[in-house]
């Protein structure tokens, strides 16, 4: 592995860079979509199947198992290549919405959501991966913000469109037909995407292995990867067990606990879509400009402020203005992806993003809804729960100061491990 020390060339943008970071928003857009659309349903899916607050929390924990099963895809990448992974996400996932309007019950729900889920992680996995490995280090942090900005963009779609979606004979249903829509650029994908110099320069030194389970760990508990393979599967952790409690419940909150109707996120939608944006762009900006650990610690503190302040609220201004906070606060995902891609190898580094995020910190999505679910009945309060539990996003600060170097000028195709 180089020294952090290390500069890479100021090499520049080109034409086809621009073509790749269009195709690649697009799937993400959609990524953004479905995430956000399970939990905007959440108090009409809870209504048409007869479902408690802890009962959708245990439904919300099965679905983000898929999220640790897309680990078992993320492995082949370093085998075959991110490209045909991501086509097979991408198809896969949007076939997995279309179905979802098929569900009867929250078992079958459930089911197809879980498929769906694993099939979506892996998708955005390989999408931050593909750019990662393709862009120059001087512009990989803003280029993976703009991906994330077009992310938070599709995620404020169903807040829009959930009013209109509930007057039509499908309802909420509709958000998942809506959340089918790659399948349109699937020609284009398979047309214009190609793979990574980086992988294929790897493959071509013959440094392409098949490594089994077993052997990717053994590579990863290393003493040159060991620290940053345990620092970053806790991180992960803690971003997904945080950022779950901020946001799944949301809905189901400011419905039963706030009084408010359906027509009210169309009002805070356009707002919350703006905070996004700008907050995966201010993420990418910042991780190229002061670093990504300075980046990531201040969002992580922002995180847990906003989400306290979003959920010990009671006047409708408060509540919006803190949820606009954390949609902002979603380019942590951003930074956190880019520090992964640049802390390993490139042999192994579709395995480390699979190890460190899914089979490991994808736990806290697993942990957070059971847990949310199990606290707010215990203590009668939504809003009480998600203030108390979300407050954990602070424990990541001392983890990234201390643990993580400072990755912002690595050039991935030097690395080694």
């Amino acid at each position: 592995m180089i020294d952090d020390t290390d500069r890479a060339p100021r090499a520049q943008l080109t034409r086809q860079h621009v073509m790749l970071i269009l195709l690649l928003a697009g799937v993400v857009m959609f990524e953004g979509f479905d995430i956000s659309a399970t939990s905007v349903v959440l108090p009409y899916v809870a209504r048409d199947f007869g479902i408690s607050n802890s009962g959708l929390g245990n439904a919300l924990a099965v679905i983000a198992l898929g999220s640790i099963a897309a680990w078992l895809l993320l492995r082949l990448a370093d085998r075959f290549g991110r490209r045909p992974l991501l086509l097979l996400a991408a198809a896969g996932f949007s076939l997995g919405s279309l179905a979802t309007v098929a569900a009867t019950g929250i078992n079958s729900y459930t089911g197809i959501q879980f498929v769906t889920r694993a099939l979506l992680v892996t998708q955005i996995a390989m999408a931050y991966l593909v750019l990662s490995e393709t862009l120059p280090p001087h512009l990989r942090g803003r280029a993976n913000g703009l991906l994330g900005a077009m992310g938070s963009f599709g995620a404020a779609l169903p807040f829009v469109a959930i009013g209109p979606a509930l007057e039509t004979p499908l309802g909420w249903r509709l958000l998942f037909v809506l959340g089918a829509a790659p399948l349109l650029l699937m020609p284009l994908l398979l047309w214009k995407l190609r793979e990574t110099p980086v992988w294929l320069a790897t493959r071509q030194q013959g440094n392409v292995e098949r490594s089994s389970a077993m052997g990717e760990l053994r590579q990863l508990w290393h003493p040159r990867l060991r620290r940053s393979f345990v620092a970053m599967s806790a991180l992960w952790l803690i971003i997904n067990f945080t950022s779950s409690v901020s946001s799944l419940f949301f809905t189901l909150y400011v419905v039963k606990e706030r009084g408010w109707p359906a027509a009210d996120f169309g009002r805070i939608a356009p707002f919350g879509l703006a905070g996004a944006f700008l907050g995966y762009i201010l993420a990418g900006l910042l991780a190229d400009a002061i670093g990504r650990r300075r980046t990531m610690c201040l969002f992580m503190a922002l995180l847990g402020a906003f989400t306290l302040g979003c959920y010990s609220s009671t006047g409708w201004i408060a509540i919006a203005a803190s949820f606009i906070g954390l949609q902002a606060m979603l380019g942590v995902w951003v930074v956190a992806y880019t520090i992964n891609s640049e802390l390993f190898p490139t042999h192994l580094r579709g395995a480390a993003n699979g190890w460190c995020h899914n089979l490991i910190g994808r736990w806290g999505v697993v942990v957070a809804p059971a847990l949310l679910g199990a606290l707010s009945s215990r203590l009668g309060s939504i809003g009480a729960a998600a203030a108390l539990l979300g407050i954990g996003a602070w424990i990541a600060i001392p983890l990234i100061w201390f643990l993580i170097p400072e990755t912002r000028a690595r050039n991935l195709d030097e690395m080694r491990a």
